[in-house]
């Protein structure tokens, strides 16, 4: 029975320290979901992938071939259509056309929340409406002798696809285990340790050895991200690089969000490292029976 109660009491302390480190990361996932910062980073992701510049380009440059023609105006001619393939090519790449789709994407980033958490939303990409009509007419007045002939021309939006259907699911599912663990990981957590406390043998150094136990869990996770960096914890993760938890750390844990979770897991091991030593000297200090 001694043994029995020591070995409960061990698993509650384990599960109880990882559901408050289960806490201080996802609370920040969930922060970043809300302010936009995790858009940002899945939109500038995105827009890495030569494929996905590709397909704006060639979306951008159909777009303004049909402004042309509602105007009256045949934009399929060799010189003009070139121009305004290469022109758009070369646009999409810069930092100028990057800018302008990450301003977009702050104004809509409620609509990410809404779509992440809406439990009727049937299976779809995500995807972006971006207005190019600026980036077109800039890149039309740089095109040789006719360009300043060239009057400015209003385009539709253009859809930008920066999740898959089957990846985002999978974020959406993920993320609401996460939303959870921000929820109530931190009570779970309290109440499993409270827990271990009732059944322990050895009451005396149960509070300190908890609080080491919490704070190796989050110094180990915070420190494995300061030196190995976000993308390669991916490697350690369970369930593979392609799992659901690798998925949603690859698509909201951008560069913007890992400091923030580095910060709050290190702070989390420091606070818990401070009550631990406090703990010990309480224990050494009590001495007595040990109970």
């Amino acid at each position: 029975m001694s043994l029995l109660r020591t070995v409960v009491s061990a698993l509650c302390v384990l599960a109880g320290a990882f559901l408050i480190a289960s806490w201080a990361v996802s609370s920040v996932v969930v922060t970043s979901v809300e302010d936009g910062t995790a858009l940002r980073g899945i939109t500038e992701r995105a827009l890495e992938s030569p494929a996905v510049r590709s397909l704006v380009a060639e979306r951008m440059t159909d777009r303004a071939v049909a402004a042309f023609a509602d105007a009256g105006v045949d934009a399929n001619g060799p010189v003009v259509r070139t121009a305004l393939e290469s022109g758009i090519a070369a646009a999409v790449g810069t930092e100028a056309f990057k800018t302008s789709v990450l301003s977009e994407v702050e104004a809509a980033h409620g609509q990410f929340s809404e779509q992440l958490t809406d439990s009727l939303r049937e299976p779809a990409p995500l995807v972006l409406d971006v207005d190019v009509s600026d980036t077109i007419n800039a890149r039309l007045d740089e095109i040789p002798v006719v360009g300043e002939a060239i009057p400015d021309v209003s385009v539709s939006t253009v859809s930008v696809e920066v999740l898959s259907a089957g990846t985002f699911e999978v974020t959406r599912d993920t993320y609401r285990q996460i939303e959870w663990a921000a929820q109530w990981g931190l009570w779970a957590g309290i109440a499993l340790l409270l827990v271990g406390i009732l059944v322990s043998q050895r009451r005396r150094w149960f509070v300190a050895k908890l609080l080491l136990a919490l704070g190796l869990i989050c110094l180990l996770f915070g420190g494995a991200i300061a030196l190995l960096g976000p993308d390669t914890i991916i490697t350690f993760i369970p369930g593979g690089t392609d799992g659901p938890l690798s998925t949603i750390w690859r698509d909201i844990i951008t560069e913007e969000t890992a400091p923030l979770v580095m910060e709050r897991s290190l702070w989390v091991a420091g606070f818990a490292f401070a009550g631990a030593l406090v703990a010990m000297l309480l224990g050494a200090m009590l001495g007595g029976r040990r109970r």
